[in-house]
């Protein structure tokens, strides 16, 4: 601490702009003075940022002793948090303790639009990551600083009045020719030819019905709104294929991870009427609901 005031003396800066960031890490070697130095800053007003958050396995104990301002999620839980359902479900789970125990969140590593989206879905409250900027010299930072144009909000969130429908396919001619027919029908249609893809959209849309061919070459329809279901649980989830797996698609009923099953080639009025259905279930989903 002597060290922290003695550079702010030499320096001029006030305490209450400068923020200290401490890994999880080296909290957990000495959990007690750590506390104690900690409080110390704090009383000098200085704002402290826990960094690594979610690394360690001992400190959840220690969480609401510690006088800190931020906790960081680390980097590691970002990378495929859109579609890895035990890294979302971590980002969430931290995202929830930390304003319960009224501190804000900071997301590590963030690099893409759909990783940013989703976040900012679940209430995270700052970023840091290449999607906004690699480090730089302080001269070309001051430069980046003036010119960085704000990165707009999803568009999800100026359509979330609109019914939206995802379709998922790795044929094009089978994903235009839904398009086609389900766009008479007033929704709103995002198209994917991967389940990479898919997941960047869910990200950064409102879905409520998803479609999703059953043979693909990343993963099963099935396999896919599995993890769907888990990141999404409010989605009503649908097979369309031509190729028939029993097995793997009772088994997916029966965990609630999809909705229903149809045959491809389809019949069109009772597809639209099956789609129908789905959002009419969305908006008014039964009590006893498994999807």
């Amino acid at each position: 601490m002597a060290f922290v005031q003695r550079m702010l003396d030499e320096t001029g800066l006030p305490a209450e702009l400068l923020e200290l960031e401490v890994t999880e890490g080296l909290l957990l070697n000495n959990i007690e003075q750590g506390i104690e130095t900690l409080d110390a800053v704090k009383r000098a007003g200085i704002s402290i940022a826990i960094d690594d958050f979610g690394t360690g396995f001992s400190s959840l104990n220690y969480l609401k002793r510690l006088p800190v301002d931020k906790v960081k999620i680390d980097k590691s839980f970002i990378s495929e948090v859109i579609s890895d359902t035990r890294d979302a479900a971590i980002a969430q789970s931290i995202i929830s303790l930390a304003h319960n125990l009224q501190l804000k969140v900071i997301a590590e590593g963030v690099e893409t639009e759909a990783q940013h989206a989703f976040l900012r879905k679940y209430n995270c409250d700052e970023f840091q990551g290449y999607l906004f900027a690699r480090p730089m010299p302080y001269a070309d930072f001051v430069t980046w600083l003036h010119d960085y144009p704000q990165i707009a909000y999803s568009a999800a969130e100026t359509n979330e009045q609109q019914p939206t429908l995802l379709l998922l396919d790795d044929e094009e001619n089978i994903l235009r020719a839904l398009s086609r027919l389900l766009r008479r029908d007033g929704y709103r249609i995002l198209t994917a030819s991967s389940a990479n893809e898919a997941f960047d959209l869910l990200a950064q849309h409102q879905v409520q019905v998803i479609i999703s061919d059953q043979r693909m070459p990343e993963m099963t329809g099935t396999e896919f709104l599995s993890r769907v279901k888990e990141i999404y649980p409010d989605t009503i989830r649908m097979v369309l294929s031509g190729y028939t797996d029993l097995k793997s698609v009772t088994d997916a009923i029966n965990r609630g991870a999809i909705y229903q099953y149809m045959t491809n080639p389809w019949d069109d009025v009772e597809l639209r009427e099956t789609v129908t259905e789905a959002f009419r279930r969305h908006a008014q989903p039964e009590p006893d609901q498994n999807a």
